[in-house]
């Protein structure tokens, strides 16, 4: 991934975070960017700031991913984009809250970003990766994969579908020259924890020390992508934290640790 003039990458959720993180260390590397999230004045901004700093082609693509007709028209760009070489499915979101009196309506968006868009967009990418015999995938799934979170289980259980299908998939592609990455990064300082909707569930409620930065996690991503690594956990403390998740202690621990 060291030399990759004048191929593309499609990024979601990126506008912001993570994705946004992507896009710049992506542009850096020397790809074209197609940049897909529902606000169209931060993609116009992020595209803007990108062209100059890389002189690389950035075309933003707003699309609402909870939205099947949104998903959709994504999977059409996908297949009219002969030279894509990376797709990185980052787009996501959490709620919080019991799952009993949860609104319905967000729980099935939920599923729909982080299972159904995964799915329908790595589908519509893979035929004309094989075809060419070189591509990639990195879905942005969590640690929380790992583990149960009280008060948003749905995250925790879509994100651990990502993780599996992300594994299953890379083995399915790796012999015809398509490399597959789940990332699974801990607590990462971005807008996520911020968003409105999620009360009990801000930046302020989480230990600092648990925190890592965006551009470390997506540099994490990139130097394992190029070795092949299937499953990306960034830093020494998340290690530590899939260790214990692993001794099955983690379920209850978390929740004490996010005082809840």
């Amino acid at each position: 991934m060291t030399d990759q003039r004048h191929r593309t990458a499609l990024i979601t959720g990126g506008s912001s975070g993570i994705g946004a993180e992507f896009a710049r260390q992506l542009a850096g590397r020397g790809y074209d960017l197609i940049l897909v999230a529902r606000r169209a004045d931060r993609l116009e901004a992020l595209a803007a700031e990108l062209r100059q700093a890389h002189r690389v082609i950035v075309e933003p693509f707003p699309a609402d991913l909870a939205d099947p007709a949104g998903i959709e028209r994504v999977e059409e760009r996908i297949r009219a984009c002969d030279d894509l070489a990376l797709l990185v499915n980052n787009a996501g979101f959490g709620l919080s809250g019991g799952f009993a009196r949860a609104e319905l309506r967000g729980q099935l968006d939920m599923l729909s970003v982080h299972m159904l868009a995964p799915m329908r967009l790595s589908h519509a990418a893979l035929p004309g990766m094989i075809s060419r015999g070189a591509g990639g995938i990195i879905n942005v799934a969590s640690l929380a994969a790992f583990v149960a979170l009280p008060g948003n289980i749905n995250y925790s259980a879509t994100k651990a579908y990502l993780a599996s299908f992300s594994r299953g998939l890379a083995v399915e592609v790796r012999r015809k020259g398509v490399k597959v990455q789940a990332l699974c990064p801990g607590f990462t300082i971005t807008e996520f924890h911020d968003a409105p909707g999620r009360p009990g569930a801000g930046r302020e409620r989480i230990p600092r020390f648990l925190f890592g930065s965006a551009r470390a996690v997506v540099a994490d991503s990139l130097r394992a992508f190029d070795r092949g690594q299937i499953v990306c956990v960034p830093g020494a403390l998340n290690h530590v934290i899939l260790w214990v998740a692993r001794l099955g202690l983690a379920d209850a621990l978390i929740p004490r640790v996010m005082g809840r």
